[in-house]
């Protein structure tokens, strides 16, 4: 079940807290072969939303009362 591998890679990440994890499977270029061009478009944008640098937004309180 591809759920409870990614489930055990970030208990394990969680555990040895390694500098770079990299979860899921490899894919060999015969399985890469399978997906259609539509699957491939999707993982990629997957791939860069789950890659890209979070963005912290911070919200400040005026404590100043008029």
């Amino acid at each position: 079940n591809y759920a409870a591998l990614i489930q055990q890679q970030i208990n394990e990440d969680r555990q040895n807290l390694r500098e770079k994890t990299v979860y899921g499977i490899q894919l060999t270029e015969e399985k890469l072969n399978d997906f259609r061009d539509e699957q491939i478009g999707q993982l990629k944008e997957l791939m860069d939303e789950a890659t890209k640098p979070s963005k912290k937004i911070t919200i400040s309180k005026d404590l100043e009362h008029k």
